[in-house]
């Protein structure tokens, strides 16, 4: 059954996944121990987001939307020896291209951080400190958006244990640095942006390994020009574009979390942690389905199979569904308890935790549509329609903007991430009706009952939740905390799963049968 490969794939990417999110975690709970929502944790997390944003914009977003349709078309077509050629000349032209981005990066970073965080500029020495860790921490563009590159070509040939272990590296690094180093150096904050370098080089390395064992012949010969390149670069424009105005509503967003007397103090720190918790379930289930189904679509596209490119796209929409709904009920019911436990010690206290809680519990409304997008987006990608993408996150964009300005005065950082939400449900609406309009029906009825079913069975875990935790009796130490908070998980899988039996969802199923061939 094509579904049960197609979510085979995606639960191993979600198991490597996991395993580098925990990681994260580890991490980020070490950052809050260390840092709080202080001036170090505002600084490192503002100057490590142009880098990180950059590697999206020109790397994994607008490179493997471009690069791996055309990379697939050219494998079927042609054969492995054209699309190694391909592979290594795009290869090549990219790493010219970011050595340059890099260069003007470091330069001007001073520059750049007047333009994204203006806020700052209150606090005396804040503007400095993020511009010197900017400095630091853009060549991780290079290493990383090259990675991403490395990342379409194995997904390509349907090898995704390299990629989808390789941010394991990253977080392994600045791990060691946390654990092994802080308390040596005298400005810890910038040795935790060196070692986002050391990890940035790591995770290009082992997919580099991985390519070369697949027989990709990069170091063995230099090709510059390819006249596909063109193709990918044309492409690659609109489909930069798209990912670019999504990029605008993340500055969007950091700009108004930089002014903390309307905001509060801590924002943009309380919004990462809150984004982090977020994209934990996003990336394990929902972008792990998108990178899986992405060449399956692909290839139903390359052979104008518009069917069957329906029915995948009406699979992945369903199963991300289906995880993300009750992870997004779970966050909302949980998310003080889940945020104490992981970050509430040191720097990071009671204020802290309010502040993240809040962000969490608005991003939580939109975490459906966040994964429904990587599907839909993912669907007109392999179409090779770059444009209608753009258009569509234009739109959102200005909604996202307006609602910042106006939600950020009354809801403080809940306004800030409610933006974020209402507009990636707006993106998704549209796409959805876009897409019908292209391929014709992609099984709407089949996916609006489906949800239906999921949305029932969430909100009766969720009250069920909620009974329990007020009935639970008051922890008077981390380790009843802990205890809970595992009471709580278990509770809540549990009835979701007896719910989603009773009223026949036919996702889980595919799902058990998937996790149990993985």
């Amino acid at each position: 059954m094509e579904g049960v490969k197609i979510a085979r794939s995606a639960t191993g990417i979600g198991i490597a996944t996991l395993g580098s999110r925990i990681l994260g975690f580890l991490r980020d709970v070490l950052i809050a121990n260390f840092f709080g929502t202080g001036i170090f944790a505002q600084t490192f997390f503002a100057a490590f987001r142009i880098p990180n944003l950059m590697r999206r914009l020109f790397g994994e977003g607008a490179l493997s939307a471009s690069f791996i349709p055309v990379f697939t078309d050219e494998l079927s077509r042609k054969g492995k020896d054209e699309a190694w050629k391909l592979a290594i000349s795009v290869f090549n032209s990219l790493a010219i291209v970011l050595a340059g981005i890099v260069l003007v990066g470091v330069i001007f970073s001073p520059l750049i951080t007047r333009i994204i965080v203006p806020g700052f500029a209150d606090t005396p020495g804040k503007i400095e400190l993020t511009s010197r860790l900017l400095r630091i921490m853009f060549p991780y563009l290079f290493f990383i958006a090259l990675a991403a590159l490395m990342m379409g070509i194995l997904n390509s040939l349907h090898h995704f244990a390299a990629p989808a272990l390789a941010p394991i590296i990253l977080n392994v690094s600045m791990l060691t640095f946390l654990v092994f180093f802080i308390r040596k150096v005298d400005e810890p904050v910038i040795g935790l942006a060196i070692a986002v370098i050391i990890g940035g080089v790591g995770q290009l390395g082992i997919q580099v390994i991985t390519a070369i064992k697949k027989g990709m012949p990069i170091g063995r010969k230099f090709i510059l020009y390819h006249p596909l390149v063109k193709k990918i670069a044309l492409l690659m424009l609109p489909a930069t574009l798209g990912v670019g105005i999504y990029q605008i509503n993340i500055f969007v967003d950091g700009i108004c979390a930089s002014f903390e007397s309307i905001v509060g103090k801590g924002a943009i720190a309380a919004l990462w942690y809150a984004n982090r918790l977020m994209q934990f379930p996003l990336a394990i289930f929902g972008l792990a389905m998108a990178t899986a189904i992405f060449p399956k679509m692909a290839v139903s596209s390359s052979k104008n199979d518009l069917r069957t490119l329906g029915e995948t796209v009406s699979f992945g929409l369903r199963t991300v569904f289906f995880l993300m709904i009750p992870s997004a009920t779970g966050l909302i019911i949980l998310r003080k308890p889940i945020i104490s436990i992981l970050f509430e010690r040191n720097e990071f206290g009671p204020y802290s935790t309010e502040i993240t809680s809040i962000a969490l519990l608005y991003y939580c409304v939109g975490l459906f549509a966040y994964a429904g997008v990587h599907i839909l987006s993912r669907s007109f990608y392999s179409l090779q329609d770059m444009k209608t993408p753009v258009k569509v996150a234009s739109l959102a964009m200005v909604t996202n903007i307006i609602l910042n300005l106006t939600l950020m005065w009354p809801l403080r950082i809940g306004g800030l991430a409610l933006a974020t939400s209402i507009s990636s449900i707006i993106n998704f609406c549209l796409l959805s009706h876009f897409l019908r309009k292209r391929i014709g029906s992609f099984e709407g009825k089949k996916i609006m009952f489906s949800c239906l079913r999921i949305l029932t069975a969430s909100v009766i875990m969720g009250f069920f939740l909620w009974a329990i935790m007020r009935n639970l009796p008051q922890a008077d130490s981390s380790l009843k905390e802990l205890a809970h908070l595992s009471i709580l998980l278990l509770a809540g899988t549990g009835s979701f799963i007896i719910m989603c039996l009773l009223f026949k969802v036919d996702e889980l199923k595919i799902l058990k049968k998937a996790f149990l061939k993985s």
